[in-house]
């Protein structure tokens, strides 16, 4: 199959294509696409024949480089790419990790006027020895799995028919890997999605030197990838374990939860109290990396929670177009999503449908409690995008997903 260019990350990436200051760290999820984009970058270099180049390109984890495990040896490997060179240099580095202490190297290269891109296991690149070392020096590029619109894009570019609503139904069991979606048997996608689960497990999370008891690990991803949407703390973590006959304590969950927030299967949303409009360092809530790992999770401990199912979504799209997202506290009420783009903030209350008035009450209540103008919407699968009280109504996949319903 043809593959689809991912314009929603190379235009953001494409500004600092010649920062040679700037080391670019492509992170995200296993398999969501970031060496698909550090190579179309490559071909995006490739292409302006305007300015002479050399690009060099070094996979850690391919056969022809397993050997290549220590800085010196991976030196020597980037030195003979570049012998002979003319004009600028560009170096792209996948899977970094696998050379340890490589962040000297890489900080030399770029001190000596290489613009420098690199991809890794996320919890390695996102760990505190990379940030300390280089400090000031690297700019983070979240990469996720495709969106509703992406997954359009990339049926319309190989001849893929559909419609609206069976492109959100196979949204919902397969997500947006863009390996998983290749594939036409649902249950081939489902294997697919739990290989990703298990690779992600074996490669990133238990490598950690933070991660001592495997028993504990799974119980605490049996509960995170099956409730997407809770409100969580360690000492809440810690008390549903004992009641599964795990001793722990807050601090270790701590500790466990760092890497796996790592890992970026879940990610963590904080609070906001809107009314004093500051972070909240207590509770957040959890939501998984794509939906896939939800509803094609094999130990997942409920039935398939619609409301908790669509609310993730809205959470995923909202990350994935670049916003910054937090849950709203308004005293004794709670508004799904505080947005923000560094600028303008909106609200988002999130349902699966307005179908009764105590509905459409528990939808409302917080916004009309809110006392400023900026825009407040409620999404949905109703079908009708409607202005009702200077709350805006939104079809969750024509208006939201697919469409430019959402606006600050």
């Amino acid at each position: 199959m043809k593959e689809l260019r991912r314009e929603k990350y190379l235009s953001k990436i494409r500004p600092f294509y010649n920062d040679k200051d700037i080391i670019k760290v492509l992170t995200g999820a296993r398999r969501c696409g970031k060496s698909t984009i550090m190579k179309q970058i490559m071909d995006d270099l490739g292409t302006d024949t305007k300015v002479e180049k050399t690009i060099v390109y070094i996979d850690l984890d391919s056969k022809n480089n397993l050997k290549i495990r220590t800085p010196d040896s991976l030196e020597k490997l980037i030195d003979d790419g570049f012998r002979n060179c003319k004009g600028d240099r560009f170096l792209f580095v996948d899977e970094i990790q696998n050379v340890k202490g490589f962040e000297p190297l890489i900080n030399a290269y770029r001190n000596d006027g290489v613009s420098v891109f690199i991809t890794g296991s996320n919890s390695y690149l996102l760990s505190g020895e990379l940030v300390t070392k280089l400090t000031g020096r690297y700019i983070e590029f979240r990469i996720f799995t495709f969106s509703l619109t992406e997954i359009e894009e990339f049926y319309t570019l190989n001849g893929i028919s559909y419609s609206n609503t069976d492109l959100f139904q196979d949204y919902l069991f397969t997500g947006g890997y863009p390996k998983g979606i290749t594939y036409t048997d649902q249950e081939n996608r489902t294997l697919y999605i739990r290989s990703v689960i298990e690779e992600t497990i074996n490669k990133d999370i238990l490598k950690s030197k933070k991660i001592r008891n495997k028993t504990l690990l799974s119980k605490l991803l049996d509960y995170l990838l099956s409730t997407p949407g809770a409100e969580i703390s360690s000492t809440s973590i810690s008390k549903y374990l004992r009641s599964e006959n795990i001793r722990t304590n807050p601090n270790t969950v701590n500790r466990y939860l760092e890497v796996i927030f790592a890992s970026k299967l879940v990610d963590k949303c904080m609070r906001f109290d809107i009314s004093g409009k500051k972070a909240l360092k207590t509770h957040y809530k959890t939501y998984v990396a794509d939906i896939s790992l939800y509803t094609s999770y094999p130990k997942r401990r409920h039935d398939i929670q619609m409301g908790h199912l669509l609310e993730n979504i809205v959470f995923n799209e909202l990350n994935s177009r670049g916003y910054d997202v937090q849950v709203g506290k308004l005293r004794d009420c709670e508004a799904d999503f505080v947005v923000s783009d560094g600028r303008h903030t909106a609200y988002v209350q999130v349902t699966y449908l307005m179908d009764s008035q105590k509905t459409e009450k528990r939808e409302e209540a917080p916004f009309l409690k809110i006392r400023d103008n900026y825009p407040k919407y409620i999404i949905s699968m109703d079908p009708i995008q409607i202005d009702r009280s200077g709350i805006i109504m939104l079809h969750l996949v024509n208006d939201f997903l697919l469409g430019d319903g959402f606006k600050f």
